[in-house]
């Protein structure tokens, strides 16, 4: 995929986010690696819903803008993700409202924020680390990320989802199970529910 295609990909999947009700206004970032190592990404306070091809952020792995508006200011999370996980292309970074509800709760810790009662949960997104609290764009939260190699998706406490893959599509459908699997464990807080036992777990975790 050459600069230009992967600009329009980039776009699409976005436009889609938005559209479906998975980003608001101008919160969250998308960013993708290229073939020559360099770095696709959503424009500092651009809304997913009316990205342009020609305004996306193009820079290298020192943040050094190359072409495109000013990135996200979130790049130096970004570019933790992809220095932390060498397998990483694409990370995605949604305020969507149910992930972002239970990066809110008190008492998360890095692992399973909530027992896995969908095999989908468990496949695509499994155990989370827990990023503390931070001012959004702060450097610190490179360091976290650093801190956490073991996680690929990530809650930001009082902030959002952040989900690292190893292509966009992939990113970007990881981090809509995400958000579905928070919305259904925020409705199904009063239900009986039935959670996958230990060894279910352990099964989908050995066929990933």
């Amino acid at each position: 995929m050459n600069e230009f295609e992967a600009k329009i990909s980039l776009v699409t999947f976005a436009k889609s986010l938005f559209d479906r009700g998975y980003a608001v206004g101008s919160a969250g970032n998308i960013s993708m690696m290229l073939e020559d190592g360099t770095f696709l990404a959503t424009p500092s306070g651009s809304s997913f819903g009316t990205l342009n091809e020609v305004d996306i952020s193009h820079f290298d792995e020192e943040g050094t803008l190359l072409g495109g508006k000013p990135p996200t200011k979130e790049v130096p999370l970004h570019l933790a993700c992809y220095q932390t996980h060498p397998s990483v292309r694409s990370v995605v970074h949604l305020h969507a409202t149910y992930s972002t509800l239970l990066a809110s709760c008190e008492g998360l810790l890095d692992g399973l924020p909530f027992d896995p009662f969908t095999p989908y949960y468990v496949m695509q997104i499994g155990e989370v680390g827990v990023l503390p609290y931070r001012k959004p764009g702060s450097v610190l939260l490179a360091r976290d990320i650093e801190q956490r190699p073991q996680f690929t998706t990530y809650l930001m406490a009082n902030h959002g989802m952040l989900v690292c893959g190893t292509s966009l599509s992939k990113a970007v459908f990881a981090a809509e199970e995400f958000e579905q699997s928070a919305k259904l464990w925020y409705l199904g807080q009063s239900l009986a529910i039935r959670y996958l036992r230990e060894d279910e777990i352990e099964e989908l975790k050995a066929g990933k």
